[in-house]
């Protein structure tokens, strides 16, 4: 995979063995920060170049990470702000519509293809047009499996919130 020969080759860089093993303790969560990066863009192209983008910023970073037993949450907090980034960059441009994602990979009939694609583009809708607060939440729940615990540490808020935002 492209994104994962990019990101190896950072390996050459660390200036030490600590930053260079906290480095690769982050590459384990590239699925999770993957399916974030999902949550917030179009299609999946666009989040691979946003989970390269979040593991690059995480590399630029290492050093201000200060308790490394939130490395997780400090991970994904880079990547929702990456996103949120993504979001303003790309909502004045004239191509800000949504886009159909990739294909299914079933492709029986062209009805069941037609019925995804539709079923798809209704679901990126209602995901977008979520409030802010809800949608990052949502999308951190649903697309990057996190806990209720690790929503609230990434976003800085509390529990409860987090529950009261999802159930809205």
């Amino acid at each position: 995979m492209k994104m994962e020969m990019k990101m190896n080759d950072l390996s050459e860089l660390y200036r030490t063995e600590d930053e260079a093993r906290l480095f690769n303790e982050l590459l384990t969560y590239k699925n999770t920060v993957f399916w974030i990066c999902l949550g917030f863009s179009k299609n999946s192209h666009d989040a691979e170049d946003l989970t390269q983008e979040v593991y690059l910023k995480a590399y630029l970073k290492l050093g201000s990470l200060r308790n490394q037993s939130r490395k997780k949450e400090w991970l994904y907090r880079i990547a929702r702000n990456t996103c949120l980034d993504y979001i303003r960059k790309i909502s004045g441009s004239p191509c800000s519509q949504l886009e159909l994602g990739d294909t299914p990979v079933d492709r029986n009939t062209p009805e069941s293809l037609a019925i995804y694609r539709e079923e798809f583009e209704l679901m990126k809708t209602a995901i977008h047009n979520l409030p802010g607060k809800q949608r990052e939440v949502f999308v951190l729940k649903e697309y990057g499996d996190l806990s209720y615990r690790e929503i609230a540490v990434t976003l800085g808020i509390r529990k409860g919130t987090v529950m009261s935002r999802l159930n809205r």
